[in-house]
């Protein structure tokens, strides 16, 4: 059975309220209202909601969204201070490094107070965007605490490198006729002008092997030089010690020869003669007894 819509009757003209037909209406317009005033306050209050629910949603996307960030930056950090390079630096003895200075700052940027991990468990949309905000700040924090670790490490390297070209560039200099192939200095030379720490490390080995070299070599020729100095000299002595033995014993000895004169016997003899003997000495009248004569050429009694 085909139902039939029921059209409320036109409102009667102005002046015609005491109409029973009109009276009979009022309920109904007014209860209409009041169903569609009901209808737009429910509608308005799951409009609201739903608008706080989409805006927490998006809220907590965003908060989650930079805590990512701010671990993604503190994971960053520890892994540029657990690396090698950076291990390394901060092993670096501060005299070893041209400005120690670096040494120092190095250290205080391994000691960053990483800030602690931000939440978004807030069920407020205000909350969330609290804790997206502290998250986004501690993630900047940490970026530019790595930037900072990062340049000092770079900043230590250079440093050394900056004294290993000055030690092997005062190397060079200062075994200048020094070295036995004067081939390793050109190669330190070389090295130093292209800052190659690797090169410098092996052409400072190679400089240094030289000089040892060259001194023991040095050291070896003075020796043998002193050596033969010595055994002249002594064969020198030895020489002129036999001359002078040599000579003592050519010395002449002085002697004396005697002298014979003829003379008369007393008493008038036949006239014989018989030989006076005279010694050197002078005759003092010794006989075939007489002492030697003496180095000084007399004949001591």
């Amino acid at each position: 059975m085909e139902e039939k819509n029921t059209v409320p009757a036109a409102i009667p003209p102005a002046g015609t309220d005491d109409n029973p037909a009109r009276r009979n209406r009022r309920p109904v317009v007014i209860g209409v209202a009041a169903a569609a005033a009901v209808v737009l306050a429910v509608g308005g209050v799951c409009a609201h909601r739903a608008y706080e629910g989409h805006r927490v949603s998006v809220a907590r996307d965003a908060c989650q969204s930079a805590v990512a960030d701010q671990s993604k930056a503190v994971k960053a950090y520890r892994a540029l201070l657990a690396a090698d390079d950076t291990v390394a630096a901060l092993k670096t003895d501060a005299k070893t490094v041209k400005d120690s200075r670096t040494v120092d700052a190095l250290s205080r940027a391994s000691k960053a107070d990483l800030p602690a991990m931000a939440e978004c468990d807030a069920s407020k949309a205000a909350d969330l965007d609290a804790a997206a905000a502290r998250a986004s700040k501690a993630a900047k924090d940490v970026k530019s605490d790595t930037k900072a670790l990062e340049a000092a490490v770079k900043a230590v390297e250079t440093s050394k490198l900056d004294k290993t070209v000055d030690d092997a560039d005062a190397l060079y200099k200062a075994t200048d006729g020094k070295v036995q192939d004067n081939k390793t200095r050109e190669a330190l030379a070389k090295a130093v002008k292209a800052r190659d720490a690797q090169a410098i490390a092996k052409a400072v080995k190679a400089v240094d092997e030289s000089k040892t070299a060259k001194e023991k070599a040095d050291a070896e020729a003075k020796a043998k030089a002193e050596q033969e100095a010595q055994a002249q000299a002594a064969a020198e002595a030895a020489a002129q010690a036999q001359a002078q033995t040599q000579q003592s014993y050519s010395t002449p000895q002085q002697s004396y020869t005697p002298s014979y004169s003829g003379g008369s016997t007393s008493g008038g003899g036949s006239g014989s003669t018989v030989p006076d003997f005279v010694p050197s000495s002078g005759g003092y009248g010794c006989t075939d007894d007489c002492p030697p004569p003496s180095s000084d050429g007399l004949i001591h009694h």
